[in-house]
């Protein structure tokens, strides 16, 4: 029997990069999806990508020796002993790779729900994220906080406490009036996630002022998501990428790249509220809030070199 799971990107609509304060953030999963089937083996585990076009497979008494496989591999370690037999894990995916709207925790988060369901683990959403945290942050070293992983577990718009006791919170918000669009440039994010860590750890004040700063914007955005006042939505979106243009004056590599910095001015220019980058910058992608002239804005931003993604909010 082969077990299907589909996890979503996510998007942040505020508070990039404050998860690693541990501060909250709101996200949203969309509509562009990491697929996974597996199904049990008896004796070896084979790992397939259809996106990355890689195939590996070794026996269960081998140690794991790829690169292309990080990901599963490092939550399979963290389930093994519960785990018995092998299995084929095979994924496809529409998300863009690298580029800011988390493909690297759909793999995590899809690939433990998949365990999770074929060998009856019973894990709940929290668990299911967290244990995707850990192989992510824990087991493979990377700069990341909470967000990734729990707003993809839960879906839908998610107001999420990403302290060490994470709290999601559902947002009744069914569909939000957006597009994203990748800049399709060499992406420096984690440089930009390595030197953000050092300036915080080093208690770095103008750093922290602007933690602040997009910290407020997240409780005020939430209040504007729940009254549907797209207005300040957006002019709470604006004012975290000038805070990103902050961030450029105190790292070496840019958060805000000038492409970045152009796609959100170009939106807005032609009639979106709000635009931002998303993720840990560095290049990736985008979004604009535009409650109209969303066809316009899309070609717009194509002009520029820009793939433009209309999408919506992915519930499970």
């Amino acid at each position: 029997m082969v077990t299907t799971i589909v996890t979503p990107g996510r998007i942040c609509l505020l508070g990039d990069k404050v998860d690693l304060l541990n501060k909250p953030v709101i996200a949203a999963a969309i509509n562009k999806t990491l697929t996974i089937n597996l199904e049990k083996l008896d004796n070896k585990i084979v790992y397939e990508s259809q996106g990355l076009a890689k195939k590996y497979e070794f026996n269960l008494k081998e140690k794991y020796a790829d690169t292309n496989f990080s990901y599963q591999n490092a939550v399979y370690e963290l389930l093994k002993h519960k785990i018995r037999g092998g299995f084929i894990c095979k994924d496809s995916t529409n998300l863009p790779i690298g580029a800011g709207v988390s493909s690297s925790a759909a793999i995590s988060v899809g690939f433990t729900k998949a365990l999770n369901k074929e060998f009856s683990l019973n894990l709940n959403d929290y668990e299911v994220a967290e244990l995707a945290y850990k192989a992510e942050h824990d087991s493979l070293g990377i700069s990341c906080g909470r967000m990734d992983q729990y707003s993809i577990a839960f879906g839908g718009v998610t107001f999420i406490k990403t302290g060490l006791a994470p709290k999601v919170e559902r947002l009744k918000i069914s569909s939000l009036p957006i597009i994203v669009a990748n800049s399709n440039e060499p992406r420096s994010a984690k440089i930009v996630l390595n030197e953000t860590m050092k300036l915080v750890n080093d208690k770095n004040e103008k750093m922290l002022q602007c933690f602040d700063t997009v910290y407020r914007g997240v409780l005020e955005g939430k209040k504007a998501l729940e009254n549907n006042d797209f207005e300040k939505l957006g002019e709470l979106m604006n004012i975290q990428q000038s805070i990103e243009n902050e961030f450029n004056k105190l790292l070496s590599t840019p958060s805000a790249t000038p492409k970045l910095n152009l796609l959100c001015e170009t939106a807005i220019k032609n009639g979106a509220l709000g635009a931002k980058q998303m993720g840990a910058g560095g290049g990736g992608c985008m979004i604009a809030l535009c409650p109209t002239n969303k066809e316009k804005i899309g070609k717009e931003l194509e002009k520029l070199g820009a793939t433009v993604y209309p999408v919506n909010i992915f519930n499970y």
